[in-house]
């Protein structure tokens, strides 16, 4: 649906008060004359919702997939899928006998169902009390995040502040002041943990702080992120690509874990066939946040929530399409 308006904060209400809270930002972009125009969507059934829509699920399909799909009496089914994606295999064998449970209520709901009853699922509200220090590896989206929540933010009226803790990489810090200005935000850089504490103590707006690009399995990398949340009191939100290999997905959870991440944002989906990493990620203990599935600021962050989860992997997908707006 789109909707239009003088401006950003009163087009969102619309979006809110006809999709509800859980809307997904397809696109935002200016009307022609004047005002602000968003393409939003209501987020899929919910969990008890799809217990009874076979045929929604069928619509999904092609007609390749229905041929290829055992019989719901192949309990081997959905462990195969899993095998498919790669999941680690104490997880894939969890996730199948708790689906078994609730498979009278199809593949996705009860795919649904195992997922929230061993992960757990946190979205990053849209303006957060706490600074959020987004960090992950080289090139795993991770200034494509922030943008997407500052933008979410200035949608909600908030006003953050955008903070680059990472000068040192090639155009880091231009793609995020260019940013702010587009967003009319203030923007502020520095190079060690005690500016960044002293730029806490001095903001009455939320922060928003590219973290130093940084390898989850180099232990002074880790060193540093830890420097940085610390003394603002920043949680880390440890963003993760979903392409790359279960096996190192979840490693880099775990180090991202330990150092006091409590929330996992995936991104690059729409790039990704096996999606193992985004079992691993969970299995690490870290709680979904959001995916994306685009590097366009504009597509925003979908709510990871059991039911999307259970799309992706197999391969239903409701995730939001590209944007209009430049790619960061």
């Amino acid at each position: 649906m789109t909707f239009s308006g003088p401006s950003l904060t009163e087009v969102m209400a619309q979006v809110r008060r006809d999709l509800g809270p859980d809307a997904v930002i397809i696109s935002t972009g200016n009307r022609p004359g004047g005002g602000i125009e968003v393409r939003a969507a209501a987020e899929g059934p919910r969990f008890g919702e799809v217990r009874d829509a076979p045929r929604l699920r069928a619509s999904r399909e092609s007609e390749t997939q229905r041929r290829a799909r055992p019989s719901p009496e192949d309990d081997n089914h959905l462990a195969e899928i899993l095998s498919f994606h790669g999941v680690p295999q104490r997880a894939a064998d969890a996730l199948a006998k708790a689906a078994r449970q609730f498979e009278d209520r199809g593949d996705t709901a009860a795919l649904a169902a195992a997922l929230e009853a061993r992960y757990r699922f946190r979205p990053c509200p849209p303006v957060s009390e706490r600074p959020l220090l987004i960090a992950g590896a080289p090139g795993s989206g991770k200034t494509s995040v922030l943008a997407k929540l500052a933008a979410r933010a200035v949608a909600e009226g908030a006003q953050p502040l955008l903070v680059s803790a990472d000068p040192e990489r090639a155009g880091a810090e231009a793609r995020l002041r260019e940013l702010a200005g587009k967003l009319r935000l203030e923007f502020a850089s520095c190079d060690d943990p005690r500016e960044l504490a002293q730029l806490a103590d001095r903001a009455d707006a939320p922060l928003l702080i590219d973290a130093p690009a940084s390898n989850p399995f180099d232990v002074d990398d880790l060193d540093m992120l830890h420097a940085f949340a610390a003394p603002s009191d920043a949680e880390i939100i440890a963003v993760i690509e979903a392409g790359q290999s279960a096996e190192d997905a979840g490693d880099a959870a775990a180090m991202f874990a330990a150092i006091g991440a409590n929330r996992v944002i995936l991104t690059k989906l729409d790039c990704a066939r096996r999606l193992g990493a985004v079992v691993a990620a969970g299995e690490a203990g870290l709680a979904y946040g959001q995916i994306s599935a685009s590097p366009y600021i504009g597509s925003g962050l979908a709510p990871a929530t059991p039911l999307r989860l259970a799309r992706t992997l197999l391969d239903e997908r409701d995730l939001p399409d590209g944007g209009n707006e430049g790619e960061e």
